[in-house]
This record gives structure tokens, sequence and C-alpha cells, in this order.
């Protein structure tokens, strides 16, 4: 029942693990694999992305802080930095880039809007439309004015992943360890994202991040979690003008 689990571990729960698993077969990710499977690896980096941590060093001393808990957060019991820092320049990361893109696919498709049913563009201040001049003719001039008026959102989306991927350092010298890193990353953001949509939270992402930051240990049903849980609004980084990953 949930209220044995940890809120880590109800997270995981809407990932799809049976396509990560088709993704390891396919790459021999776990092949003489006894314990640190690249399952345990992926969400040993995810735990260190959702708890804000800077360095490899600092994610396997907060995993050690909770080490009986572990095996029930689902990272298993060899969690080590030696462990980690082999597989995060040994294994495939085609392993971890697919899943990604696996991820962001599932999300866009729950979390998208559709830029061509946004409200009309109309500039009240001049009391006019406006006329572009493209060669897109098969677009229809309202269609036209509404990607114009959105094409900023692209500069603001990057500026997000800044913000709230919070990769301030990487966590090995290899490119392969940066971009396992990187895709872990980008898998969190997206689970965070599902997850909103599933349990249809009436949270920005910037408070589900901040929230799940403070609580991956607690034994806490996520429902409670983000219904009690009192969250001051950072307007700046929280209104609805948020750049959303899955609006393009």
């Amino acid at each position: 029942m949930y209220q044995y689990k940890y809120v880590f571990a109800q997270l995981i729960a809407f990932l799809d693990r049976n396509h990560f698993n088709y993704l390891v077969r396919k790459y021999a990710g776990d092949k003489y694999v006894k314990h640190f499977t690249c399952w345990n690896q992926l969400l040993t980096l995810m735990f260190g992305q959702l708890s804000n941590r800077e360095s490899l060093r600092d994610v396997i001393i907060a995993i050690e802080a909770h080490y009986q808990k572990c095996y029930h957060l689902g990272l298993g019991k060899h969690v080590t930095r030696s462990n980690l820092a082999k597989a995060n320049t040994n294994r495939d990361y085609r392993i971890f880039e697919e899943y990604a893109y696996y991820l962001a696919s599932e999300a866009r498709r729950k979390r998208a809007t559709d830029i061509f049913k946004l409200v009309r563009f109309y500039d009240e201040e001049q009391d006019r439309e406006f006329m572009f001049l493209t060669n897109a003719m098969e677009l229809t001039a309202q269609q036209i004015a509404d990607l114009y008026k959105n094409r900023w959102q692209i500069e603001l989306f990057f500026k997000w992943l800044k913000q709230h991927l919070k990769i301030k350092k990487f966590w090995g010298t290899t490119e392969n360890a940066v971009r396992i890193q990187i895709y872990s990353a980008i898998c969190a953001y997206c689970l965070v994202a599902i997850v909103q949509h599933d349990m249809r939270l009436e949270r920005s992402t910037y408070e589900v991040l901040q929230i799940l930051s403070m609580s991956l240990t607690d034994i806490t049903h996520l429902r409670d979690l983000f219904d009690k849980t009192i969250f001051k609004n950072d307007k700046d980084r929280s209104g609805s003008s948020e750049p959303n990953l899955f609006n393009f």
C-alpha cells in the first residue's frame, strides 16, 4: 500500500520500465552485470537530479545517508561512487538517450498544446493587425502571425533548461558520462511533466520540483504531498508564462 512507499518510489512507478528494459537488451547494457544494473544507474542519477545534488560525490553522500532505504527507493544496495563512475564511463549512452526521447515523446503527447489554437494575434496598443511576408503559402495568415508571436518561446525554453535542469557541473570527465548525465536529467524532467499531467496537479513545474527535492525519501502519498504542502509562489519562476518543453 502507498503508506509504505517512499515518494521517489511512487514517482518511478510512472516510468515505463518495460521499454527501458527493451533498450537495455538492445544495447546489452546489463551484460555481465550482477548488481548495479542500468535501471539502478538511471534511478540513481535521477535521484541526484531531483534532489539537486551538485557532484557525483554529493550524490553518493546523499544516498549513503539513506542507505537503509536504498532498496525500497529502487536504487539497489550497491550504489557506490566507483560503481556509478564506472557505469557512467563504460555503459552505452544510447540506452539513456533513446529512453529520454521516449519519455519526451510521452510527455509531449500528454502535455502538448496546439499553437495554432492560440487566442487571435492583435495589437491593442496600435489597434491594428499585421501582415507578414512568407513563402509558406500553405499556412493561413493567422497561423503565420501565431508562429511569429510564439517563436520567442524557443529562447525562453533554453533559459528554462538552464534554470530547471540545474546541471551546474558534470559528474564525469568522459563524453559518455556527460551524455548519460544530460539524458538522465531530461528523463527526470519528463517524469515530472508526466506526473503533473496524470495527477492533474495545479502546481507549476517549479513548485513541483522544489517540493520533490525536499521529499524524495519521505513516506507520504503523492496526492497529500502536493495538496497539503504550503508553497509561496515565485511569480518570476512559476507564473503562467513559464516556458514549457512540450508546447513546441
